[in-house]
């Protein structure tokens, strides 16, 4: 694995990506208050980093160039740089499997190697510099703010899924680690964070969960109590598209906590593991054209695709306002309840 790690240090250079931008001239945009992107993008078959950075461009200028103030990527945003692994292309697709065999690799998701978890300990370093310094570039080039999506984090000796928060300067404003992880997560040895954060910005507060957080109303009720306004959320689903899965997460939050969500889908192939989902932008119900809580979503599961809509922190705060069943809590039950939870878990 330290010559796995060697091989993306080599390959993941800072300088050479960051070079790719210096001959792009941006056009100047004039943003729009509250307008937000979300990324839907498929899993590449590189052949050379500028091809990765290229993409993520494409996206950032199609969102300045709409107006947005801020741009969401989605989870495991630097997946495609595995493909820079001579022979992992043609592993990759000698990997696909059925639904069937989706299903067959969840039950055997105990299993997993540990080779996977060095080959990501070794990809995470390059991987992060390579992220971060590309969108902190893209962020000054046009100035939006930009949610990296998701990569792997390694700290103090563990490995975790975390995203990043760029300002429209190209300052890093902090970083969110997964809170909930999936059974393949907790098999491959990843860690938890835990901790929810809020960030500061021009178009309100912001928590920005990752994918399986979503499926927990605690994570958008900590940051409803937080006063966020919007709850960033970067996904991979590793399982075929079924509707009605997918309102398991961020729909149903959304609903529960009179926040706005701006969902980022990442879809295709990797490692025999298919990846699907509809990036979207989700508010309160009533809030809503159509009165079915979905601002703007993706008319499809896969493919590259940017979804863009505007945002209203005023008329969320009213629609919150006036929201009939909104903050009803039971005090009583719910101090009794988190008394016990912690005396079972040990806490004090």
């Amino acid at each position: 694995m330290k010559l796995l790690r060697r091989f993306f240090e080599k390959k993941l250079t800072l300088k050479r990506a960051l070079r790719v931008l210096d001959g792009i001239h941006p056009t100047l945009v004039r943003k729009i208050s509250f307008r937000v992107s979300c990324v839907q993008r498929s899993i590449k078959g590189l052949r050379r980093i500028d091809d990765y950075v290229l993409d993520l461009h494409r996206f950032v200028r199609e969102a300045a160039g709409s107006g947005s103030a801020l741009i969401v990527f989605p989870e495991y945003n630097m997946f495609d740089l595995f493909m820079l692994i001579p022979g992992f292309k043609i592993l990759n697709m000698l990997m696909r499997k059925t639904p069937e065999g989706n299903e067959e690799r969840k039950e055997n998701e105990k299993g997993v190697s540990p080779l996977i978890y060095e080959a990501f300990l070794a990809i995470s370093e390059p991987a992060r510099r390579l992220l971060e310094g590309v969108m902190v570039k893209l962020a000054e080039m046009y100035g939006i703010y930009i949610y990296t999506g998701s990569y792997f984090l390694e700290e103090n000796g563990k490995l975790f899924n975390a995203g990043t928060l760029i300002s429209d300067s190209g300052e890093i404003l902090g970083r969110q680690k997964k809170l909930h992880l999936t059974d393949f997560e907790e098999a491959m040895g990843l860690s938890r964070g835990n901790e929810l954060h809020i960030f500061e910005s021009p178009i309100g507060r912001l928590a920005m969960p990752v994918c399986m957080d979503a499926t927990y109303f605690e994570t958008f009720y900590i940051a409803a109590k937080k006063e966020a306004d919007v709850v960033i959320l970067p996904i991979a689903n590793a399982e075929e598209y079924d509707v009605y899965k997918a309102l398991r997460g961020i729909w149903g939050r959304v609903q529960e906590t009179y926040l706005y969500g701006v969902k980022a889908s990442l879809n295709g192939w990797f490692g025999g593991m298919h990846f699907t989902g509809r990036a979207g932008i989700f508010a309160p119900i009533e809030m809503t054209e159509r009165k079915n809580g979905v601002v703007a979503i993706s008319p499809k599961y896969e493919g590259d695709l940017l979804i863009t809509a505007d945002l209203d922190i005023e008329a969320l705060e009213m629609a919150r306002k006036n929201a009939e069943f909104y903050g009803d809590t039971n005090v009583g039950f719910e101090e009794r309840y988190m008394k016990r939870l912690r005396r079972c878990a040990g806490i004090r």
